[in-house]
């Protein structure tokens, strides 16, 4: 039997930690030390507000962003090494807690079924810590398969629109950032976007239109709010019929559009809910709505390919590395100071 040591949040806003012990390691699975979780502002702090179904499962471990190293080795188990290094989002928790995912916590067992990623020979797993994150807002990003040159608009500054911009940037888009924040805004120019603009603003949609020439190509909308999605509908490049002059009406050749529509990637987790009216809201005929459900394995692979080739810096990611032990502190900074605290890093050396 393994002792392990655990970040837990015990009920709504109190975060605490606890001992406990996994399961018999099976033929199938691996025992995997923990070096590094990665939290942000989003998933995680909803979940310790009781949302997501969390609210009448407290106490309960929380964390789905994990890089560790192999310790053991299931006799079924083929393909990987003790001493590897892996990303990994856990399955298997201790049986007298509920795990919502459980990742934080200094040891896990894993399953070959459960798609661990084997990073790359010498990786620095603080490097990759950040992948499974990355690759969230990389599927979001390749569903709306951006071309160069393209505009396109990131709505929220949180991680997820953080990683879209800069991917989005990557790939030769001109890509505006838009924020509440200020200190969020003024990150993103490190990954590159083309302009900022402060959300607050009474002419945000102006100014956001002037440099977009009337209109987006793309928009991600990450911000998970009512406000954010009602922002992106009016961003969207439109495609209107339009007068030659003011007796004549003329429609457009529908051949013109087809496979050249614009793109809306709600990237968010929606708690209020959200309603569309595509007639008065888009004011288009055509434009497509796309909203991936998470990451799959593929996504992870290129998340972690993209951090290798340095497409992404996972360093400008980061905003604090510190010891698990003062997870209270750091999950009360991200809950109630999101714009001075962008991220954190748990350190389970200890």
């Amino acid at each position: 039997m393994t002792t392990i040591q655990a970040i837990v949040f015990e009920s709504a806003n109190k975060v605490g930690f606890g001992t406990f012990t996994l399961p018999e390691m099976t033929a199938d699975q691996m025992l995997v030390k923990t070096r590094y979780t990665f939290v942000s502002s989003g998933t995680e702090t909803r979940v310790l507000g009781g949302h997501y179904g969390a609210a009448d499962k407290f106490p309960l471990i929380p964390g789905y962003a994990a890089v560790g190293e192999v310790v053991q080795i299931g006799a079924n188990v083929k393909g990987y090494r003790v001493g590897d290094l892996l990303s990994y989002n856990p399955q298997t928790g201790p049986k007298d807690i509920y795990s919502q995912w459980g990742g934080q916590a200094s040891m896990h067992l894993v399953g070959v079924d459960d798609k661990p990623i084997l990073l790359p020979n010498g990786s620095d797993p603080l490097d990759y810590v950040v992948s499974q994150v990355a690759a969230i807002s990389l599927r979001g990003v390749m569903a709306a398969q951006p071309q160069r040159d393209e505009c396109a608009v990131v709505i929220g500054q949180g991680v997820i629109g953080a990683f879209s911009a800069g991917l989005l940037v990557s790939q030769g888009c001109r890509v505006i950032a838009i924020d509440l924040s200020e200190s969020r805004l003024k990150r993103s120019l490190s990954y590159g976007v083309h302009a900022c603009v402060q959300a607050s603003d009474p002419d945000a949609v102006e100014r956001i239109l002037a440099y977009c020439d009337g209109g987006a190509n793309m928009v991600i909308e990450a911000s998970g709010s009512a406000q954010g999605v009602s922002l992106a509908h009016k961003l969207i490049r439109k495609t209107p019929n339009v007068y030659r002059d003011p007796k004549t009406y003329y429609v457009n050749p529908i051949s013109g559009f087809v496979g050249h529509w614009p793109r809306i990637v709600y990237q968010g987790t929606y708690i209020e809910k959200i309603s569309l009216d595509p007639r008065v809201d888009l004011q288009s005929e055509g434009v497509l709505l796309l909203m991936p459900g998470d990451r799959g394995n593929e996504d992870r692979l290129n998340a972690v390919e993209a951090i290798r080739r340095k497409v992404i810096d996972p360093r400008l990611y980061i905003d604090r590395v510190v010891p698990y032990t003062e997870a209270p502190s750091a999950y009360e900074q991200l809950r109630l100071h999101p714009n001075d605290v962008f991220s954190v890093v748990f350190d389970w050396a200890q």
